[in-house]
């Protein structure tokens, strides 16, 4: 599993969709689809959805 993948489980298990994740982001929609579709985030970004799914930085570098 890759970073994209996991955030994409993170946010499904919270009922989450893309859209809200992207608006939250202030990221255009289809940007946020091509990120999570090649799994190229930067590190500011990573942050940012790990603020905004409450993902625990630590847990996801242990399941990785």
């Amino acid at each position: 599993m890759n970073i994209a993948e996991y955030i994409d489980k993170i946010r499904e298990s919270q009922g989450r969709t893309k859209a809200w994740v992207a608006k939250q982001l202030d990221m255009n929609y289809k940007t946020f689809v091509d990120k999570i579709s090649n799994n190229t985030f930067r590190a500011d970004e990573l942050i940012e959805i790990a603020k905004i799914l409450n993902i625990d930085l630590n847990k996801l570098k242990e399941e990785l």
